[in-house]
């Protein structure tokens, strides 16, 4: 007579599920990663000029790549602000520390920093779960429609070779957004915070575009204005993958190929976003240690259930 295991109950099925599905996102995500690292160290031949060209750039161009991803996390935190603020009170450094814990915390598996972060709005600022999945949709589809944006962009100046006209023609967007949230503002207040937010993802999008036209400039593969936004969709694409955390792996993978569509080589694409990656570390992840500790000390001074009662900066 063998022993019977014991059924578990409906609710429980469904957050094992989930947690198994994470679980192996996170291992495929790191294969993939791996494997990207192999690829490019297999065929270190292919890319040794492109390394050496990196090597050699100028100082200014290294200090810039290690700037900009600090500047993607104040320009997200400063969008899901002026998104979240209609649902509740949250302090403006309050969420700048939130994102750059979530970021971080989101590379483990099971993307801790995402439900850590609704989980926090709702005992701190005493904002609904249903209302922080909302403005995490709304923050997604406005990062959809300002990659969608630079598409319009970049097909509008396809075989454009003056950076000036680049420039402009990049920044065109970015002033209607401005004069509708001027015009948004005059209306009410909640639409003004929505039309800053979108304005504030659009700017969002030009940093990582300009992180991937450095990067591939370090290569010695410079891309078109058209080419950088294409890689640039494929990396913010990646990140949307479910159950893996920002991106990891997927994106690297993402960029690999659309790098090679683009005309530099997979080995060449596959580096780039392995040292998008790496100068991440730099500044970005010191800052995220330093938010998610200012977030932990908050938390242990909350007691359970006490609501916030006015925005910390």
């Amino acid at each position: 007579m063998t022993a019977q295991s014991p059924s578990l109950p409906d609710d429980a099925v469904a957050p094992a599920r989930s947690r198994a599905r994470r679980i192996t996102g996170f291992v495929v995500s790191l294969s993939l990663l791996a494997l990207a690292v192999a690829v490019v160290i297999w065929r270190r031949g292919d890319i040794a000029e492109a390394l050496e060209h990196a090597r050699n750039a100028p100082p200014w161009m290294i200090a810039l790549s290690i700037v900009l991803p600090p500047l993607n996390l104040l320009l997200i935190g400063s969008s899901l602000w002026f998104i979240t603020v209609r649902y509740g009170r949250v302090g403006f450094g309050e969420m700048i520390s939130l994102v750059a814990s979530a970021w971080l915390l989101n590379f483990l598996p099971m993307k801790p920093g995402l439900m850590g972060r609704i989980a926090y709005h709702k005992r701190v600022n005493n904002i609904r779960v249903r209302d922080s999945a909302r403005a995490l949709g709304e923050s997604v589809a406005m990062s959809a429609i300002s990659t969608a944006l630079l598409l319009g962009v970049a097909l509008l100046l396809l075989g454009t070779t003056s950076p000036w006209v680049v420039v402009a023609g990049s920044g065109v967007p970015g002033l209607v957004l401005l004069l509708l949230s001027a015009v948004l503002a005059a209306r009410s207040l909640s639409l003004a915070r929505l039309g800053a937010a979108m304005l504030l993802r659009y700017l969002d999008i030009l940093v990582w575009i300009a992180r991937y036209a450095l990067l591939f400039e370090l290569l010695d593969a410079p891309l078109t204005l058209g080419d950088t936004v294409l890689v640039t969709a494929a990396s913010q694409l990646a990140q949307l993958v479910p159950f893996v955390g920002n991106g990891l792996g997927v994106r690297e993978w993402g960029v690999g190929i659309a790098g090679a569509a683009s005309g530099a080589t997979q080995a060449v694409s596959l580096t780039a976003d392995l040292l998008n990656r790496a100068s991440e570390l730099v500044l970005a992840v010191p800052l995220a240690l330093w938010a998610t500790a200012r977030v932990a000390r908050r938390l242990s001074r909350r007691p359970q259930g006490e609501v916030s009662a006015a925005p910390q900066t």
